[in-house]
This record gives structure tokens, C-alpha cells and sequence, in this order.
């Protein structure tokens, strides 16, 4: 959408610049409080240089993280939240590039710095949006569209358009079709055929026109339809036709002079969002494995011991990250036998232990798994490992079974907390768990991986059943 100047004026700039004075403000407190900065020090992060360092660092931090509050009208706020984040943290880390010169390493300060300009400015983008969305619902900041064609992708459009009350700012001024006009909703106007489009645009003010016509049936109307729209100063949108292919979010990329599309965004793609989650698996596995674990070890070694022989730790191959095997932990919870890699465990399965039942139930016999992480082979949060055995089988069954397998796997993931759990009893099942684990991997986010793992802390509290 190209954006006005009123627009740029009233709404784009105050917002960076809400944004930017927020992230000053934060950054000064934190430096105040985090207390881990000697004097010399403080005064080499807080003295004149630092407003210029903060300033390049934002610059740098939207030019690899952009923040698209206003960019699309029609805005999930789960994405604006995650952009809002990963801007914070990775402004927190070109301060830390910059501030290396010094060999400064004040840790609290960049964690403070991080999670509190993520919150506060989270907030801050969330009322300005709600502001904006107020003056459109008046009936300001409106954009005047219309539809070339009238099939149901462009009739899908108009309707999400006028979704929420006015609230996106779109006029939709009606519909050109030579066909499918029987269509076009009720309350919409059907303008003339395709053909009278032109005659339109010249007497009516249009900003945005969206065409739904293949330009192998007609390649001369179409390129006079852009060029039309581009003397007018009219952003022009072409609507595909995808049947066929799978409803994702695609994303258009350059082949040299050929054009392509990509079927899905994955974040985890990005380096520096690569690198940030290792470091948490790392910091947080490392942490929990010097203090946690040795004492949980020592408790559940006894249980064990005593309820039947056998060794403390049940190793198991299974399918990690690209497809690779791996050997993933667990406490023991069932007699030694030979299906273990072959059936899955059931409700009411004969080799548990009574001591393994319970630590099931309670996801205690998962906790190795922290060595894992710790390793490299598995992430906190991901899809869950299967057998390699179940591997082979549903990925000749479910045609994006391997899709799963682009993000190391986890303790915990998406599926789990949606109820996507324990036994797979049908082929369904297991297609829902897939579903579920491509959205987290095309989704994914710090947020969306903080907010699984309290939703799992709430299951395991709370008592699932589906844990046995």
C-alpha cells in the first residue's frame, strides 16, 4: 500500500517517534537499575555517546526487524506483538556489539532492557493502534477501493475488508464484472463490466484497485489496467488464482527475472532469532541441570531402583532436527522390553510401573530431556520427537509429516497445550498434531514459546489427563 503524506505526517512518524523516545526511556532506567555497571562504566554507557549509539541501534534494529503497525491496515496483533519483541531484543543486541569495545558485560541490564522495552512499548503500539482504528471507524483515513472481477477470492476480500465495522478504513466502492455477479454481496454494487473500469477511474477517486482477472486470458487489458492505475497514482493488487495449492502464508521471492513463491515463512530461519533461542535453551537447561536436576535425579533413581531393574534413564532414537536421529532421554517408567520402540504407551498399558505411571502423569520422566536441549539435539520448545519407527509410517501417510522436522524438536510444544497429547489412536490425530506443529513453526516467535511454556506449567498442575 503506498502511504500518503498526510499519512506519513499524522501516523508514521509520531509512531517511531513514540517508539524510539520509549526506548530511550527505558534504556536509562534500566541502566540505573540494573545495578551491575561500575561508575566508570555507567558513565561511558549513560555519557553523550550512548544517545547516538541507541539511536543506530534502533535504526538497525526496524531495518532488520521492521515494525508493521501501519503498514497493514488489517494487522494481527500476535505479529505486531512479536515484531514489537524481537525489536526491543535486538536493539539490546547491537548496544551489546557496541558496548563489547568497552568490555562491558552487564547481563542484568541487557535482560532488563529487553523484557521491559518489550512490554512497555508492546502497550504503547497497542493503544496508538486502537487510537487510529477509533479516527477510521468515523469515517477518516479511509482508502476507496475497487474490485476488477467478482469471484470468490475478490468477494472474500471486500467482505474482511468491511470486517469490524469500518474499523480497517476501506471503502469498498464496488464491483467490475463481466461474470459472477450473482456473487457479488448483498449491500455491494456491481459498477459495469470490466471494460468500464477505465471510464470509472476517470471521474472518481479511487486508491486502491484489486484485479482478480488472469492476464493469460486477456494481457493487453491487464497491462492497461496497471498502467491506468500507475498514472493515477492507484496501487494496483493482483489476486491470484491458488486453488490447488495449500492455504498458507506465501511469500513472493525474485529468481533472477523470474518470479516465485515460497510456501511458508519460518522465523527460526532468521540468524539472530537462531541464535537467541540456542541461548535460552542453553542458559535455561544449564541452569536447571546444576541445580533442579541432581536432586530430582537422586529421588527418582531410588523410585525406580526399587520398583523394578533395570537401568535409571530409557534412551530412544528418535527423529530430530532435518530428519537426523537422535538418542533422547527419559526416565525409565516401564519394565525392560522389547516393543518400546515399535507400540506407543496407552491409558492402561501393562508394562508400566507403578512408580513410572506416575512419573507420566506428572511429566517428570521428560525432565532428561533438559541434557538434550543442553546438547543441542532438542529445543524447550518444539515439536515433540517421535520414534523413528512412527516417522517411516506417517510420513508415507500425511503428505507435510516432515514439514515438522524443520526446527529441532522439544520438551514441550504447540500441539501438546492444544491437546494434541499421548496416544495417536487414528490417522487424524496425528494430522492434527502435524497441523499444529507447522503453525508453530511458521508462527514462531519468543512470545508464542514463553506463553507454551506456562500453558504446559498450567497442564501439569492442573492434571492431564491425556498424560499416561
Amino acid at each position: 500500500m503506498r502511504t500518503s503524506p498526510k499519512e506519513v505526517l499524522y501516523f508514521k512518524l509520531p509512531t517511531y517517534a513514540v517508539d524510539l523516545l520509549l526506548h530511550y526511556a527505558v534504556f536509562y532506567t534500566s541502566l540505573r537499575f540494573s545495578g551491575t555497571l561500575p561508575a566508570s562504566q555507567a558513565d561511558i554507557m549513560g555519557g553523550t555517546g550512548s544517545p547516538v549509539i541507541l539511536f543506530l541501534s534502533y535504526v538497525l534494529a526496524i531495518s532488520f526487524v521492521p515494525i508493521k503497525l501501519n503498514e497493514r491496515r488489517i494487522a494481527d496483533y500476535v505479529v505486531l506483538v512479536r515484531a514489537i519483541f524481537q525489536t526491543a531484543l535486538t536493539v539490546s543486541f547491537f548496544i551489546f556489539i557496541t558496548s563489547a569495545v568497552y568490555r562491558i558485560t552487564p547481563v542484568t541490564f541487557y535482560l532488563l532492557y529487553g523484557f521491559c522495552a518489550g512490554i512497555l512499548i508492546m502497550a504503547a503500539h497497542i493503544v496508538i493502534r486502537w487510537i487510529i482504528l477509533r479516527i477510521r471507524r468515523s469515517g477518516k483515513n479511509m482508502l476507496n477501493v475497487v474490485m476488477v472481477g467478482a469471484d470468490e477470492r475478490l468477494v472474500a476480500i471486500s467482505r474482511e475488508m468491511k470486517a469490524g465495522y469500518g474499523m480497517h478504513g476501506y471503502n469498498v466502492l464496488g464491483f467490475f464484472t463481466d461474470k459472477y455477479s450473482d456473487q457479488v454481496p448483498a449491500g455491494d454494487r456491481v459498477l459495469g463490466g470490466i471494460e468500464d473500469v477505465f471510464r470509472y477511474l476517470d471521474g472518481h477517486q479511487v486508491d486502491e484497485l484489486y484485479c482478480g482477472i488472469n492476464p493469460s486470458s486477456d494481457e493487453t487489458f491487464i497491462s492497461r489496467l496497471i498502467h491506468e492505475s500507475d498514472s493515477r497514482f492507484i496501487q494496483f493488487w493482483f489476486v491470484p488464482n491458488m486453488n490447488g495449492y495449500p492455504r498458507r502464508r506465501m511469500h513472493y521471492e525474485e529468481f533472477g527475472s523470474v518470479t516465485t513463491i515460497r510456501l511458508r515463512e519460518e522465523p527460526l530461519n532468521n540468524p539472530l532469532m537462531k541464535f537467541l533461542k540456542r541461548s535460552v535453551d542453553v542458559i535455561l537447561s544449564g541452569v536447571f541441570l546444576l541445580t533442579v536436576y541432581p536432586f530430582v535425579w537422586t529421588a527418582v533413581a531410588i523410585g525406580i531402583h526399587i520398583t523394578s531393574p533395570g537401568p535409571i534413564l530409557f534412551r530412544q532414537v528418535r527423529t530430530g532436527y532435518n530428519g537426523k536421529g537422535f538418542k533422547c532421554l527419559k526416565f525409565r517408567s516401564m519394565i525392560v522390553n522389547a516393543e518400546s520402540d515399535k507400540v506407543q504407551a496407552t491409558e492402561n498399558d501393562p508394562r508400566k510401573t507403578r512408580f513410572g505411571d506416575f512419573l507420566r502423569r506428572t511429566s517428570i520422566d521428560e525432565l532428561p530431556q533438559f541434557i538434550n536441549v543442553f546438547k543441542g539435539d532438542m529445543s524447550i520448545v518444539g515439536p515433540r520427537p517421535h520414534m523413528e519407527f512412527h516417522t517411516e509410517m506417517y510420513s508415507k501417510l500425511i503428505s507435510e509429516y516432515m514439514v515438522r522436522h524443520l526446527v529441532k524438536p522439544g520438551i514441550t510444544g504447540w500441539a501438546q497445550v492444544n491437546g494434541c497429547r499421548g496416544e495417536t489412536r487414528t490417522l487424524e490425530q496425528m494430522k492434527e498434531r502435524v497441523e499444529h506443529d507447522i503453525w508453530y513453526i511458521e508462527h514462531w516467535s519468543p512470545m508464542l514459546d514463553i506463553k507454551i511454556v506456562f500453558m504446559t506449567v498450567r497442564q501439569i498442575l492442573g492434571g492431564d489427563k491425556q498424560a499416561f
